[in-house]
Protein backbone atom coordinates (compact mmCIF):
# COMPACT_ATOMS: atom_id res chain seq x y z
CA UNK A 1 0.00 0.00 0.00
CA UNK A 2 1.25 3.46 -0.97
CA UNK A 3 0.00 6.47 0.97
CA UNK A 4 0.65 8.81 -1.97
CA UNK A 5 -2.19 7.09 -3.85
CA UNK A 6 -4.64 8.57 -1.33
CA UNK A 7 -3.24 12.12 -1.29
CA UNK A 8 -3.98 14.97 -3.70
CA UNK A 9 -1.47 14.95 -6.57
CA UNK A 10 -0.79 18.63 -5.95
CA UNK A 11 0.39 17.89 -2.41
CA UNK A 12 4.18 17.50 -2.34
CA UNK A 13 5.51 15.82 0.83
CA UNK A 14 8.98 14.60 1.71
CA UNK A 15 9.76 10.90 1.93
CA UNK A 16 10.22 11.27 5.69
CA UNK A 17 6.74 12.72 6.11
CA UNK A 18 5.28 10.04 3.85
CA UNK A 19 7.06 7.34 5.88
CA UNK A 20 5.82 8.82 9.14
CA UNK A 21 2.26 8.90 7.77
CA UNK A 22 2.45 5.31 6.59
CA UNK A 23 3.62 4.18 10.02
CA UNK A 24 0.88 6.18 11.74
CA UNK A 25 -1.87 4.85 9.49
CA UNK A 26 -0.67 1.24 9.56
CA UNK A 27 0.46 1.10 5.91
CA UNK A 28 4.02 0.19 6.91
CA UNK A 29 2.86 -2.68 9.14
CA UNK A 30 0.71 -4.07 6.35
CA UNK A 31 3.47 -3.77 3.77
CA UNK A 32 5.95 -5.58 6.01
CA UNK A 33 3.50 -8.45 6.40
CA UNK A 34 2.99 -8.60 2.64
CA UNK A 35 6.75 -8.71 2.08
CA UNK A 36 7.00 -11.66 4.51
CA UNK A 37 4.26 -13.50 2.61
CA UNK A 38 6.01 -13.06 -0.73
CA UNK A 39 9.32 -14.16 0.82
CA UNK A 40 7.63 -17.33 2.09
CA UNK A 41 6.27 -18.05 -1.40
CA UNK A 42 9.70 -17.47 -2.94
CA UNK A 43 11.09 -19.97 -0.45
CA UNK A 44 8.56 -22.60 -1.52
CA UNK A 45 5.78 -22.17 1.04
CA UNK A 46 2.53 -23.77 -0.10
CA UNK A 47 0.33 -21.85 2.34
CA UNK A 48 -2.35 -19.62 0.89
CA UNK A 49 -2.30 -15.84 1.11
CA UNK A 50 -5.06 -15.56 3.73
CA UNK A 51 -3.48 -17.98 6.18
CA UNK A 52 -0.07 -16.30 5.91
CA UNK A 53 -1.65 -12.84 6.22
CA UNK A 54 -3.35 -13.88 9.48
CA UNK A 55 0.02 -15.14 10.70
CA UNK A 56 2.02 -12.00 9.94
CA UNK A 57 -0.70 -9.54 10.91
CA UNK A 58 -1.32 -11.40 14.18
CA UNK A 59 -5.01 -11.93 13.40
CA UNK A 60 -6.26 -14.58 15.82
CA UNK A 61 -9.75 -15.96 16.10
CA UNK A 62 -11.85 -18.69 17.69
CA UNK A 63 -13.86 -20.56 15.08
CA UNK A 64 -17.21 -22.34 15.44
CA UNK A 65 -19.25 -24.17 12.80
CA UNK A 66 -16.62 -24.87 10.14
CA UNK A 67 -18.41 -28.15 9.39
CA UNK A 68 -21.33 -26.14 7.99
CA UNK A 69 -19.40 -25.19 4.83
CA UNK A 70 -20.24 -27.74 2.09
CA UNK A 71 -17.15 -29.36 0.60
CA UNK A 72 -18.44 -28.96 -2.95
CA UNK A 73 -21.16 -27.37 -5.03
CA UNK A 74 -22.24 -23.73 -5.46
CA UNK A 75 -22.02 -21.99 -2.11
CA UNK A 76 -22.18 -18.38 -0.95
CA UNK A 77 -20.82 -17.52 2.49
CA UNK A 78 -22.34 -14.24 3.66
CA UNK A 79 -20.79 -12.28 6.51
CA UNK A 80 -21.17 -9.07 8.42
CA UNK A 81 -18.36 -6.54 7.93
CA UNK A 82 -17.29 -5.13 11.32
CA UNK A 83 -13.61 -4.31 10.83
CA UNK A 84 -12.49 -3.75 7.26
CA UNK A 85 -9.36 -5.35 5.79
CA UNK A 86 -9.07 -7.81 8.65
CA UNK A 87 -12.49 -9.25 7.84
CA UNK A 88 -11.54 -10.15 4.28
CA UNK A 89 -8.30 -11.77 5.40
CA UNK A 90 -9.89 -13.85 8.17
CA UNK A 91 -12.86 -14.67 5.91
CA UNK A 92 -10.57 -16.14 3.28
CA UNK A 93 -8.52 -18.07 5.85
CA UNK A 94 -11.66 -19.67 7.25
CA UNK A 95 -13.11 -20.67 3.86
CA UNK A 96 -9.78 -22.05 2.63
CA UNK A 97 -9.82 -24.60 5.44
CA UNK A 98 -12.61 -26.37 3.53
CA UNK A 99 -12.60 -25.06 -0.05
CA UNK A 100 -9.74 -24.11 -2.34
CA UNK A 101 -12.08 -22.89 -5.09
CA UNK A 102 -12.94 -19.58 -3.43
CA UNK A 103 -13.43 -16.05 -4.70
CA UNK A 104 -14.04 -13.10 -2.43
CA UNK A 105 -15.99 -10.02 -3.49
CA UNK A 106 -13.94 -6.94 -2.59
CA UNK A 107 -13.86 -3.25 -3.37
CA UNK A 108 -11.04 -1.43 -5.18
CA UNK A 109 -9.28 -0.68 -1.91
CA UNK A 110 -8.72 -4.37 -1.16
CA UNK A 111 -7.82 -5.16 -4.77
CA UNK A 112 -4.63 -3.16 -4.32
CA UNK A 113 -3.32 -6.06 -2.18
CA UNK A 114 -1.27 -8.10 -4.67
CA UNK A 115 -1.63 -11.42 -2.88
CA UNK A 116 -5.43 -11.16 -2.84
CA UNK A 117 -5.91 -10.44 -6.55
CA UNK A 118 -6.01 -14.07 -7.63
CA UNK A 119 -9.02 -14.60 -5.34
CA UNK A 120 -10.83 -11.30 -5.90
CA UNK A 121 -13.95 -10.26 -7.74
CA UNK A 122 -14.06 -6.47 -7.52
CA UNK A 123 -17.00 -4.14 -7.07
CA UNK A 124 -17.19 -0.38 -6.64
CA UNK A 125 -19.16 0.79 -3.60
CA UNK A 126 -18.69 4.51 -4.20
CA UNK A 127 -21.37 5.06 -6.85
CA UNK A 128 -21.37 6.80 -10.21
CA UNK A 129 -21.43 5.56 -13.83
CA UNK A 130 -17.99 3.97 -13.57
CA UNK A 131 -19.16 2.06 -10.52
CA UNK A 132 -22.23 0.76 -12.34
CA UNK A 133 -20.11 -0.52 -15.24
CA UNK A 134 -17.60 -2.16 -12.89
CA UNK A 135 -20.34 -3.75 -10.86
CA UNK A 136 -22.05 -5.19 -13.93
CA UNK A 137 -18.80 -6.97 -14.73
CA UNK A 138 -18.49 -8.11 -11.13
CA UNK A 139 -22.05 -9.50 -11.17
CA UNK A 140 -21.28 -11.51 -14.31
CA UNK A 141 -18.18 -12.96 -12.67
CA UNK A 142 -20.16 -13.94 -9.56
CA UNK A 143 -22.87 -15.63 -11.61
CA UNK A 144 -20.37 -17.57 -13.71
CA UNK A 145 -18.31 -18.59 -10.69
CA UNK A 146 -21.31 -20.01 -8.87
CA UNK A 147 -22.77 -21.68 -11.94
CA UNK A 148 -19.48 -23.53 -12.27
CA UNK A 149 -20.10 -24.94 -8.79
CA UNK A 150 -17.61 -22.87 -6.78
CA UNK A 151 -17.62 -21.00 -3.46
CA UNK A 152 -18.15 -17.23 -3.19
CA UNK A 153 -17.32 -15.12 -0.13
CA UNK A 154 -19.21 -11.87 0.18
CA UNK A 155 -19.88 -8.95 2.52
CA UNK A 156 -23.37 -8.00 1.28
CA UNK A 157 -23.26 -4.61 3.02
CA UNK A 158 -20.30 -3.64 0.82
CA UNK A 159 -18.90 -1.39 3.54
CA UNK A 160 -17.70 -1.48 7.12
CA UNK A 161 -20.25 -1.26 9.96
CA UNK A 162 -21.07 2.27 11.09
CA UNK A 163 -22.11 4.00 14.29
CA UNK A 164 -25.84 4.67 14.54
CA UNK A 165 -26.32 7.82 16.61
CA UNK A 166 -30.02 7.05 16.94
CA UNK A 167 -29.48 3.62 18.50
CA UNK A 168 -26.08 4.35 20.03
CA UNK A 169 -24.55 1.18 18.67
CA UNK A 170 -22.37 0.16 15.75
CA UNK A 171 -24.60 -1.39 13.12
CA UNK A 172 -24.17 -3.23 9.86
CA UNK A 173 -24.91 -1.11 6.79
CA UNK A 174 -27.91 -2.29 4.70
CA UNK A 175 -27.26 -5.44 2.68
CA UNK A 176 -27.39 -5.02 -1.09
CA UNK A 177 -30.19 -6.94 -2.75
CA UNK A 178 -28.14 -7.59 -5.90
CA UNK A 179 -26.13 -10.20 -3.94
CA UNK A 180 -29.38 -11.92 -2.94
CA UNK A 181 -30.48 -11.83 -6.58
CA UNK A 182 -27.29 -13.67 -7.55
CA UNK A 183 -28.02 -16.28 -4.90
CA UNK A 184 -31.57 -16.81 -6.20
CA UNK A 185 -30.48 -17.05 -9.83
CA UNK A 186 -27.75 -19.61 -9.16
CA UNK A 187 -29.68 -21.64 -6.53
CA UNK A 188 -26.55 -21.64 -4.40
CA UNK A 189 -26.49 -22.86 -0.81
CA UNK A 190 -25.88 -20.04 1.67
CA UNK A 191 -23.79 -20.34 4.83
CA UNK A 192 -24.21 -17.36 7.19
CA UNK A 193 -21.13 -16.14 9.05
CA UNK A 194 -20.56 -13.59 11.81
CA UNK A 195 -17.35 -11.90 12.93
CA UNK A 196 -17.31 -10.32 16.38
CA UNK A 197 -16.34 -6.76 17.29
CA UNK A 198 -16.24 -3.42 15.49
CA UNK A 199 -13.78 -0.75 14.44
CA UNK A 200 -12.29 1.71 16.92
CA UNK A 201 -13.96 4.91 18.00
CA UNK A 202 -11.61 7.13 15.96
CA UNK A 203 -12.74 5.30 12.83
CA UNK A 204 -16.38 5.67 13.90
CA UNK A 205 -15.93 9.38 14.60
CA UNK A 206 -14.51 9.91 11.11
CA UNK A 207 -17.43 7.88 9.74
CA UNK A 208 -19.90 10.28 11.34
CA UNK A 209 -18.03 13.44 10.38
CA UNK A 210 -16.59 12.56 6.97
CA UNK A 211 -17.46 9.02 5.89
CA UNK A 212 -15.83 9.41 2.46
CA UNK A 213 -12.38 9.84 4.05
CA UNK A 214 -12.38 6.87 6.40
CA UNK A 215 -10.87 4.33 3.95
CA UNK A 216 -7.33 5.53 4.67
CA UNK A 217 -7.81 4.51 8.32
CA UNK A 218 -8.51 0.85 7.47
CA UNK A 219 -4.84 -0.29 7.57
CA UNK A 220 -4.53 1.35 11.00
CA UNK A 221 -7.46 -0.79 12.16
CA UNK A 222 -5.53 -3.96 11.31
CA UNK A 223 -2.98 -3.19 14.03
CA UNK A 224 -5.86 -2.76 16.48
CA UNK A 225 -7.43 -6.02 15.32
CA UNK A 226 -4.13 -7.80 15.89
CA UNK A 227 -4.30 -6.92 19.59
CA UNK A 228 -7.54 -8.82 20.23
CA UNK A 229 -9.00 -12.27 19.72
CA UNK A 230 -12.02 -12.50 17.45
CA UNK A 231 -14.93 -14.94 17.44
CA UNK A 232 -16.08 -16.24 14.07
CA UNK A 233 -19.24 -18.34 13.87
CA UNK A 234 -20.64 -20.14 10.85
CA UNK A 235 -24.34 -21.04 10.95
CA UNK A 236 -26.17 -24.00 9.48
CA UNK A 237 -26.35 -24.03 5.68
CA UNK A 238 -29.52 -22.54 4.20
CA UNK A 239 -30.72 -24.72 1.30
CA UNK A 240 -32.02 -23.28 -1.98
CA UNK A 241 -35.46 -24.86 -1.39
CA UNK A 242 -35.99 -22.78 1.74
CA UNK A 243 -34.91 -19.58 0.01
CA UNK A 244 -37.25 -20.28 -2.91
CA UNK A 245 -40.20 -19.98 -0.49
CA UNK A 246 -39.64 -16.22 -0.10
CA UNK A 247 -41.94 -14.19 -2.31
CA UNK A 248 -39.61 -11.19 -2.64
CA UNK A 249 -35.89 -10.65 -2.87
CA UNK A 250 -36.16 -7.94 -0.19
CA UNK A 251 -37.64 -10.36 2.35
CA UNK A 252 -34.99 -13.00 1.58
CA UNK A 253 -32.28 -10.34 1.83
CA UNK A 254 -33.46 -9.43 5.35
CA UNK A 255 -33.67 -13.10 6.30
CA UNK A 256 -30.11 -13.81 5.16
CA UNK A 257 -28.82 -10.78 7.03
CA UNK A 258 -30.74 -11.86 10.12
CA UNK A 259 -29.23 -15.36 9.97
CA UNK A 260 -25.77 -13.79 10.03
CA UNK A 261 -26.68 -11.29 12.74
CA UNK A 262 -28.20 -13.91 15.05
CA UNK A 263 -24.83 -15.67 15.20
CA UNK A 264 -23.68 -12.89 17.52
CA UNK A 265 -25.74 -14.55 20.27
CA UNK A 266 -24.01 -17.72 21.50
CA UNK A 267 -26.04 -20.93 21.75
CA UNK A 268 -25.23 -22.66 25.04
CA UNK A 269 -27.04 -25.93 25.69
CA UNK A 270 -28.43 -26.52 29.18
CA UNK A 271 -28.47 -29.65 31.22
CA UNK A 272 -31.95 -31.22 31.43
CA UNK A 273 -33.99 -29.95 34.38
CA UNK A 274 -31.09 -27.70 35.40
CA UNK A 275 -33.47 -25.08 36.77
CA UNK A 276 -35.25 -27.36 39.26
CA UNK A 277 -34.46 -26.85 42.97
CA UNK A 278 -32.18 -29.50 44.42
CA UNK A 279 -34.37 -29.89 47.50
CA UNK A 280 -37.62 -30.55 45.62
CA UNK A 281 -40.08 -32.83 47.36
CA UNK A 282 -40.99 -36.30 46.22
CA UNK A 283 -44.22 -36.22 44.22
CA UNK A 284 -47.30 -37.75 45.86
CA UNK A 285 -48.38 -41.23 44.92
CA UNK A 286 -51.08 -41.38 42.20
CA UNK A 287 -54.71 -41.94 43.07
CA UNK A 288 -56.18 -45.44 42.49
CA UNK A 289 -57.59 -45.55 38.92
CA UNK A 290 -60.85 -47.18 39.95
CA UNK A 291 -61.59 -44.36 42.42
CA UNK A 292 -60.85 -41.75 39.76
CA UNK A 293 -63.21 -43.57 37.39
CA UNK A 294 -65.90 -43.44 40.08
CA UNK A 295 -65.61 -39.66 40.22
CA UNK A 296 -65.82 -39.43 36.43
CA UNK A 297 -68.93 -41.63 36.41
CA UNK A 298 -70.52 -39.52 39.13
CA UNK A 299 -70.23 -36.26 37.18
CA UNK A 300 -73.55 -34.90 35.88
CA UNK A 301 -74.23 -34.93 32.15
CA UNK A 302 -73.74 -31.14 32.06
CA UNK A 303 -70.01 -31.64 32.75
CA UNK A 304 -69.45 -33.75 29.64
CA UNK A 305 -67.88 -31.85 26.71
CA UNK A 306 -66.40 -34.20 24.15
CA UNK A 307 -65.53 -37.81 23.36
CA UNK A 308 -62.89 -38.81 20.82
CA UNK A 309 -64.26 -42.05 19.43
CA UNK A 310 -60.99 -43.20 17.86
CA UNK A 311 -58.83 -42.46 20.91
CA UNK A 312 -61.15 -43.10 23.84
CA UNK A 313 -60.22 -39.68 25.25
CA UNK A 314 -63.05 -37.83 26.97
CA UNK A 315 -63.28 -34.21 28.09
CA UNK A 316 -65.17 -33.05 31.18
CA UNK A 317 -65.46 -29.60 32.75
CA UNK A 318 -65.92 -29.85 36.50
CA UNK A 319 -65.94 -27.72 39.65
CA UNK A 320 -63.22 -28.48 42.20
CA UNK A 321 -65.69 -29.78 44.82
CA UNK A 322 -67.01 -32.32 42.32
CA UNK A 323 -63.61 -33.99 41.85
CA UNK A 324 -61.55 -34.10 45.10
CA UNK A 325 -59.52 -37.16 44.06
CA UNK A 326 -59.19 -36.08 40.44
CA UNK A 327 -58.07 -32.63 41.58
CA UNK A 328 -55.28 -34.20 43.63
CA UNK A 329 -54.33 -36.34 40.63
CA UNK A 330 -54.27 -33.19 38.47
CA UNK A 331 -51.90 -31.55 40.96
CA UNK A 332 -49.39 -34.39 41.05
CA UNK A 333 -49.51 -35.01 37.28
CA UNK A 334 -48.98 -31.29 36.71
CA UNK A 335 -45.88 -31.41 38.86
CA UNK A 336 -44.50 -34.51 37.17
CA UNK A 337 -45.16 -33.14 33.68
CA UNK A 338 -43.64 -29.72 34.36
CA UNK A 339 -40.62 -31.23 36.10
CA UNK A 340 -39.91 -33.29 32.99
CA UNK A 341 -39.23 -30.06 31.07
CA UNK A 342 -37.23 -28.24 33.74
CA UNK A 343 -40.13 -26.43 35.38
CA UNK A 344 -42.33 -27.31 38.34
CA UNK A 345 -42.98 -25.92 41.81
CA UNK A 346 -40.71 -28.38 43.62
CA UNK A 347 -43.67 -29.37 45.84
CA UNK A 348 -45.16 -32.82 46.24
CA UNK A 349 -48.33 -31.71 44.47
CA UNK A 350 -48.89 -28.68 42.23
CA UNK A 351 -52.13 -27.26 43.60
CA UNK A 352 -52.62 -23.67 44.71
CA UNK A 353 -55.20 -21.31 46.20
CA UNK A 354 -56.76 -20.71 42.78
CA UNK A 355 -57.71 -24.30 42.01
CA UNK A 356 -60.80 -24.35 44.31
CA UNK A 357 -62.60 -21.57 42.41
CA UNK A 358 -61.53 -22.47 38.85
CA UNK A 359 -63.16 -24.87 36.40
CA UNK A 360 -61.02 -27.91 35.54
CA UNK A 361 -61.11 -29.26 32.00
CA UNK A 362 -60.18 -32.93 32.38
CA UNK A 363 -58.90 -35.15 29.58
CA UNK A 364 -59.70 -38.68 30.67
CA UNK A 365 -58.59 -41.90 28.97
CA UNK A 366 -61.69 -44.05 29.32
CA UNK A 367 -59.92 -47.15 28.01
CA UNK A 368 -56.99 -47.12 30.42
CA UNK A 369 -58.67 -45.23 33.29
CA UNK A 370 -55.95 -42.59 33.39
CA UNK A 371 -55.68 -38.80 33.48
CA UNK A 372 -54.16 -37.75 30.15
CA UNK A 373 -54.10 -33.98 30.73
CA UNK A 374 -55.98 -30.97 32.00
CA UNK A 375 -56.58 -27.25 31.49
CA UNK A 376 -57.68 -24.74 34.13
CA UNK A 377 -60.43 -22.29 33.18
CA UNK A 378 -61.14 -19.07 35.04
CA UNK A 379 -64.50 -17.38 34.45
CA UNK A 380 -63.11 -13.89 34.80
CA UNK A 381 -66.40 -12.09 35.38
CA UNK A 382 -67.37 -14.58 38.09
CA UNK A 383 -63.94 -14.37 39.76
CA UNK A 384 -63.78 -10.56 39.72
CA UNK A 385 -67.29 -10.38 41.15
CA UNK A 386 -66.69 -12.89 43.94
CA UNK A 387 -62.94 -12.76 44.63
CA UNK A 388 -61.78 -9.44 43.23
CA UNK A 389 -58.64 -8.97 41.15
CA UNK A 390 -56.59 -11.07 43.57
CA UNK A 391 -58.70 -14.07 42.64
CA UNK A 392 -57.16 -14.11 39.16
CA UNK A 393 -54.05 -16.25 38.83
CA UNK A 394 -52.40 -13.97 36.26
CA UNK A 395 -52.95 -10.89 38.41
CA UNK A 396 -50.05 -12.19 40.51
CA UNK A 397 -47.72 -11.76 37.53
CA UNK A 398 -49.19 -8.86 35.57
CA UNK A 399 -50.84 -5.55 36.42
CA UNK A 400 -53.94 -4.87 34.34
CA UNK A 401 -55.10 -1.31 33.73
CA UNK A 402 -58.84 -0.76 33.40
CA UNK A 403 -59.02 -0.97 29.57
CA UNK A 404 -57.45 -4.44 29.75
CA UNK A 405 -59.73 -5.45 32.62
CA UNK A 406 -62.72 -4.42 30.50
CA UNK A 407 -61.54 -6.86 27.82
CA UNK A 408 -60.65 -9.87 29.97
CA UNK A 409 -63.86 -9.55 31.99
CA UNK A 410 -65.48 -10.84 28.78
CA UNK A 411 -63.10 -13.77 28.66
CA UNK A 412 -61.91 -17.03 30.15
CA UNK A 413 -58.48 -17.22 31.75
CA UNK A 414 -56.79 -20.36 30.43
CA UNK A 415 -53.81 -21.79 32.24
CA UNK A 416 -51.86 -24.58 33.90
CA UNK A 417 -52.36 -26.72 30.80
CA UNK A 418 -50.50 -30.00 30.62
CA UNK A 419 -50.56 -33.30 28.78
CA UNK A 420 -48.85 -36.12 30.62
CA UNK A 421 -45.66 -37.46 28.98
CA UNK A 422 -47.30 -40.75 27.97
CA UNK A 423 -49.91 -38.86 25.90
CA UNK A 424 -47.66 -36.15 24.49
CA UNK A 425 -46.58 -38.61 21.83
CA UNK A 426 -50.17 -38.91 20.60
CA UNK A 427 -50.91 -36.11 18.09
CA UNK A 428 -54.62 -36.18 18.96
CA UNK A 429 -54.10 -35.24 22.62
CA UNK A 430 -53.78 -31.45 22.26
CA UNK A 431 -56.46 -31.37 19.60
CA UNK A 432 -58.79 -33.26 21.93
CA UNK A 433 -58.20 -30.73 24.71
CA UNK A 434 -59.12 -27.94 22.31
CA UNK A 435 -62.21 -29.85 21.23
CA UNK A 436 -63.22 -29.71 24.88
CA UNK A 437 -62.56 -25.96 25.04
CA UNK A 438 -64.71 -25.44 21.95
CA UNK A 439 -67.59 -27.42 23.40
CA UNK A 440 -67.34 -25.54 26.69
CA UNK A 441 -67.57 -22.26 24.79
CA UNK A 442 -70.67 -23.50 22.98
CA UNK A 443 -72.30 -23.85 26.39
CA UNK A 444 -71.07 -20.37 27.43
CA UNK A 445 -71.43 -18.07 24.41
CA UNK A 446 -71.19 -15.02 26.68
CA UNK A 447 -67.38 -15.26 26.56
CA UNK A 448 -65.59 -13.61 23.63
CA UNK A 449 -61.92 -13.96 24.66
CA UNK A 450 -59.48 -16.60 25.80
CA UNK A 451 -56.33 -15.40 27.54
CA UNK A 452 -53.49 -16.84 29.58
CA UNK A 453 -49.78 -17.48 29.61
CA UNK A 454 -47.81 -19.83 27.41
CA UNK A 455 -44.54 -20.79 29.07
CA UNK A 456 -41.14 -20.97 27.37
CA UNK A 457 -39.25 -23.34 29.61
CA UNK A 458 -35.85 -22.43 31.01
CA UNK A 459 -34.71 -25.71 29.45
CA UNK A 460 -34.59 -23.91 26.11
CA UNK A 461 -31.28 -22.22 25.37
CA UNK A 462 -31.08 -18.53 26.20
CA UNK A 463 -30.69 -17.94 22.47
CA UNK A 464 -33.98 -19.69 21.66
CA UNK A 465 -35.85 -17.83 24.39
CA UNK A 466 -34.42 -14.52 23.18
CA UNK A 467 -35.34 -15.37 19.59
CA UNK A 468 -38.90 -16.45 20.42
CA UNK A 469 -39.39 -13.35 22.55
CA UNK A 470 -38.01 -11.09 19.80
CA UNK A 471 -40.08 -12.78 17.09
CA UNK A 472 -43.31 -12.46 19.06
CA UNK A 473 -42.61 -8.80 19.83
CA UNK A 474 -41.91 -8.07 16.17
CA UNK A 475 -44.76 -10.02 14.62
CA UNK A 476 -47.53 -10.95 17.04
CA UNK A 477 -48.19 -8.08 19.46
CA UNK A 478 -51.62 -6.65 20.22
CA UNK A 479 -50.23 -3.14 20.54
CA UNK A 480 -53.54 -1.46 21.34
CA UNK A 481 -53.86 -3.48 24.55
CA UNK A 482 -50.21 -4.18 25.40
CA UNK A 483 -49.81 -0.66 26.80
CA UNK A 484 -52.41 -1.52 29.46
CA UNK A 485 -50.51 -4.53 30.83
CA UNK A 486 -47.29 -4.41 32.89
CA UNK A 487 -45.38 -7.50 33.97
CA UNK A 488 -44.38 -7.62 37.64
CA UNK A 489 -41.13 -9.29 36.63
CA UNK A 490 -40.37 -8.34 33.02
CA UNK A 491 -37.64 -10.28 31.18
CA UNK A 492 -34.22 -8.67 31.42
CA UNK A 493 -31.34 -8.93 28.95
CA UNK A 494 -33.62 -10.65 26.46
CA UNK A 495 -34.02 -7.92 23.86
CA UNK A 496 -32.37 -8.31 20.48
CA UNK A 497 -30.14 -5.53 19.20
CA UNK A 498 -31.93 -2.62 17.53
CA UNK A 499 -30.70 -3.56 14.04
CA UNK A 500 -32.06 -7.11 14.36
CA UNK A 501 -35.67 -6.20 15.22
CA UNK A 502 -36.78 -4.91 11.79
CA UNK A 503 -35.06 -7.89 10.15
CA UNK A 504 -37.28 -10.27 12.13
CA UNK A 505 -40.37 -8.26 11.19
CA UNK A 506 -39.49 -8.13 7.48
CA UNK A 507 -37.53 -11.31 6.86
CA UNK A 508 -39.03 -13.90 9.20
CA UNK A 509 -42.78 -13.37 9.37
CA UNK A 510 -43.57 -17.06 8.92
CA UNK A 511 -43.67 -18.94 12.23
CA UNK A 512 -42.30 -21.99 10.42
CA UNK A 513 -39.01 -20.17 9.89
CA UNK A 514 -38.88 -19.39 13.61
CA UNK A 515 -39.69 -22.98 14.51
CA UNK A 516 -36.98 -24.34 12.22
CA UNK A 517 -34.35 -21.98 13.62
CA UNK A 518 -35.24 -22.84 17.22
CA UNK A 519 -35.12 -26.54 16.36
CA UNK A 520 -31.64 -26.08 14.85
CA UNK A 521 -30.49 -24.43 18.07
CA UNK A 522 -31.74 -27.08 20.50
CA UNK A 523 -29.72 -30.23 21.12
CA UNK A 524 -32.88 -32.36 21.20
CA UNK A 525 -34.33 -30.68 18.11
CA UNK A 526 -37.44 -29.30 19.81
CA UNK A 527 -39.19 -26.39 18.17
CA UNK A 528 -41.33 -23.73 19.79
CA UNK A 529 -43.87 -25.02 22.34
CA UNK A 530 -46.84 -26.80 20.77
CA UNK A 531 -49.33 -24.72 22.76
CA UNK A 532 -47.77 -21.50 21.48
CA UNK A 533 -48.04 -22.76 17.90
CA UNK A 534 -51.68 -23.57 18.55
CA UNK A 535 -52.51 -20.07 19.79
CA UNK A 536 -50.67 -18.49 16.86
CA UNK A 537 -52.51 -20.73 14.42
CA UNK A 538 -55.78 -19.48 15.88
CA UNK A 539 -54.62 -15.84 15.56
CA UNK A 540 -53.78 -15.29 19.22
CA UNK A 541 -51.83 -12.09 19.98
CA UNK A 542 -49.30 -11.25 22.70
CA UNK A 543 -49.96 -8.51 25.26
CA UNK A 544 -47.03 -8.92 27.68
CA UNK A 545 -44.10 -11.04 28.83
CA UNK A 546 -42.91 -11.93 32.31
CA UNK A 547 -40.57 -14.22 34.21
CA UNK A 548 -41.96 -16.72 36.74
CA UNK A 549 -39.07 -17.16 39.16
CA UNK A 550 -41.06 -19.57 41.33
CA UNK A 551 -41.66 -21.90 38.40
CA UNK A 552 -38.19 -22.63 37.11
CA UNK A 553 -37.61 -19.15 35.65
CA UNK A 554 -39.99 -19.73 32.75
CA UNK A 555 -40.66 -16.97 30.24
CA UNK A 556 -44.42 -16.40 30.35
CA UNK A 557 -46.01 -15.04 27.18
CA UNK A 558 -49.42 -13.53 27.94
CA UNK A 559 -51.60 -14.28 24.95
CA UNK A 560 -55.10 -13.01 24.07
CA UNK A 561 -57.34 -14.79 21.58
CA UNK A 562 -60.33 -12.86 20.27
CA UNK A 563 -62.81 -15.54 19.22
CA UNK A 564 -64.35 -13.17 16.68
CA UNK A 565 -61.06 -12.77 14.79
CA UNK A 566 -60.39 -16.50 15.08
CA UNK A 567 -63.94 -17.47 14.22
CA UNK A 568 -63.44 -18.98 10.78
CA UNK A 569 -60.62 -21.28 11.89
CA UNK A 570 -61.64 -21.86 15.48
CA UNK A 571 -65.35 -22.56 15.10
CA UNK A 572 -64.93 -24.77 12.06
CA UNK A 573 -62.59 -27.11 13.90
CA UNK A 574 -63.53 -26.89 17.56
CA UNK A 575 -67.11 -25.62 17.76
CA UNK A 576 -68.72 -27.56 14.94
CA UNK A 577 -70.95 -30.06 16.77
CA UNK A 578 -70.83 -32.38 13.75
CA UNK A 579 -67.06 -32.94 14.12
Amino acid sequence: MDLTQYLPKSLALSEDVIGWGERLLGFANFNRAHDHIEEDWENGSGEDFFTLACKYLNLNYDLEGLENIPAEGPCVITSNHPHGLSDGIMFGAVAMKVRKDVRIVVNDFLYCVRGMRQYAITVNVYGGDAAKRANMQGMKEMLNWLREGHCLLVFPSGSVSSLSLRHREVQEDPWQENITSVIRKTKATVVPMHISGHTGWLFQAVTVLAKGHRASLLPREIKRDGRMRHTIRLGKAIPPALMASFETTAALNDYLRLRSSLLRYPVVQKEPAASLPADRAEVDKPEPPELLQEEIDALPESCFCYHGNSTGLQIYAAEAEQIPRLLHEIGLQRELTFRSVGEGTGKSCDLDEFDPHYIHLIMWDSRNKALAGAYRIGRTDFILRNKGIKGLYNAGFFHFDQPMLDVISQGLEMGRAFITPAYQRQPASLDTLWMGIGRYLLKHPEYRYLYGTVSISNEYTDFSRRLIHGWLRANEMEDNLAKYVQANFPPEDMDLRAEDKPLIANGMKDVRLLNALVSESEADGKGIPVLLRQYLRLNGKMVSFGIDNDFGGTLDCLVLLDLKSAASRFTKRYMDVQS
